[in-house]
């Protein structure tokens, strides 16, 4: 029989915050317990550091510019993921499992973009997704559009009535798995279950007052800059050193709190006998700057933002560190691999599988990055002058050992700038290289034709605008 699985991810979880990093202090002790039975990818890569674009690649294998997500759902935009999308629930699905879905979904267009008042009750980046094709084969449902009050958080099933539950989203969520679970095994079909906690997503405040004890104090990271804080959005927000230390013992005590409850899930499976039998995964979809460079939020191109934790426990497996370059659009084939099912053809990502259950690495394995100006004010602006914002913003490489950035900036009016770091001597990124000098620079073109080359795979408008800003740069 095949093997089940569960699949665990949190939202906005930067990869240092876990133990088993040992980089943020962040107390995990059941993850770290998970680590020490399971593989850990210390090179995963949010392709598109935003909450919908990471989704639709995650469960399609496709990058999120080839699904047309250059930003998250959202209100006064018509966006989704594609009806013609193959996600792998419906491979999955396909091959005869029992599909289920909790939590976070975000990848269905807002109800209040056609309805004022949906019967739903969906308010601003909400929506019930209704049975049928938009699921992309999830049968079992329990799950919002997007709703960020974790301390009181609302689902829908399979009606428009709203299901208000009266607890932390991250505890409830976990109910319904361990609930969904216990039917689930009674049944001669292996299962497969999609669970979407959003913690530590802000607002950081929304966490149980049990875990905000754990943090008495901390210490914010030494690349933090409190003299010009903006959000992702290139919003000013105003932190004061205290404020900010407030604001990470929340986001270290939510990390906390999903941490007990993936105790939980943990102890479930072993009690029932199903832990052995099903390939675990435990992820995020992208990270938090958390102060990092003056930035919160993601959308940007530091470690603090791309890089997720992605740990995998295939029974039976006893590799325990990957190093190999992993990004959103792998983890669909990759999962398919672990569990010997067929990947479609129009996948874009590569199975991974290879690597995590066998001693062999390939270094020289990349991660591309992209993000595009996503923010409404941007997006008015862009329209006003009849520009793409798919075309600007920023485009990217991340290698073993480095990170470099092609970025046009985020108004009609393009600003490029060429950033090269090395994450092994300057793992905070606070030096990037000077491009002046060799062999600097000549690293530089080399990765950059790495990304050019991919950005016309997939017919990315960037590519020809940095082409013709350059261009107009040299003639000048």
């Amino acid at each position: 029989m095949k093997k089940n699985l569960l699949f665990v991810f949190a939202d906005q979880w930067r990869a240092g915050a876990m133990g088993a990093s040992m980089e943020d202090p962040v107390l995990t002790p059941n993850m770290d317990a998970f680590c020490q039975e399971a593989t850990y990818c210390d090179h995963a890569f949010s392709t598109f550091p935003v909450c919908s674009p990471h989704r639709a690649s995650l469960l399609t294998g496709r990058y999120p510019l080839s699904l047309g997500m250059f930003t998250n759902c959202k209100n006064g935009l018509s966006m989704r993921l594609g009806d013609d999308e193959i996600s792998i629930g419906q491979v999955l699905k396909h091959a005869g499992y029992q599909t289920a879905y909790i939590g976070k979904w975000h990848l269905d267009e807002p109800e209040q973009n056609h309805c004022k008042e949906p019967v739903s009750g969906a308010r601003d980046w909400d929506a019930y997704t209704p049975p049928g094709v938009r699921r992309h084969g999830f049968d079992y449902w329990y799950s919002y559009g997007t709703y960020d009050m974790h301390l009181t958080p609302h689902y829908w099933q399979d009606t428009p009535e709203m299901i208000r539950p009266g607890k932390w989203s991250v505890e409830h969520e976990t109910d319904k798995a361990m609930e969904y679970l216990s039917q689930a095994a009674k049944k001669d079909m292996p299962f497969a279950l999609y669970l979407a906690w959003n913690p530590p997503h802000s607002p950081y405040d929304q966490v149980p007052e049990k875990y905000l004890k754990l943090y008495p104090d901390v210490k914010l990271k030494d690349n933090v800059n409190l003299e010009h804080i903006h959000h992702h959005t290139w919003e000013a927000v105003n932190y004061t050193q205290e404020e900010l230390k407030l604001a990470t013992r929340q986001y270290y005590a939510a990390v906390s709190g999903l941490d007990d409850q993936f105790g939980r899930l943990i102890h479930f499976l072993k009690e029932h006998g199903l832990y052995e039998d099903t390939v675990i995964v435990l992820s995020s979809d992208h990270g938090d700057m958390m102060g990092s460079h003056g930035l919160m939020g993601k959308h940007v191109w530091y470690e603090e933002s791309i890089r997720i934790p992605f740990v995998v426990r295939v029974p039976g497996n006893d590799k325990r560190i990957c190093r190999t370059c992993i990004g959103s659009q792998d983890m669909m084939p990759t999962v398919l691999g672990l569990l010997d099912v067929e990947i479609p053809d129009r996948v874009e990502g590569e199975d991974c599988s290879r690597f995590l259950v066998t001693a062999d690495e390939e270094p020289g394995r990349v991660s591309f990055l992209c993000a595009c100006p996503g923010r409404d004010i941007f997006l008015r602006e862009f329209e006003k002058w009849g520009k793409d914002p798919r075309t600007f913003g920023w485009r990217g490489v991340r290698t073993q050992d480095y990170t470099y950035i092609m970025e046009l900036g985020y108004d009609v009016t393009p600003k490029p700038a060429r950033y090269l770091y090395c994450n092994q001597t300057d793992p905070l990124q606070k030096h990037p290289a000077d491009l002046t000098k060799e062999p600097e620079n000549t690293l530089a073109r080399e990765l950059e034709i790495q990304v050019i080359n991919w950005m016309d795979r997939q017919k990315d408008g960037f590519a020809a605008n940095w082409r013709n800003v350059l261009s107009a740069a040299d003639s000048c």
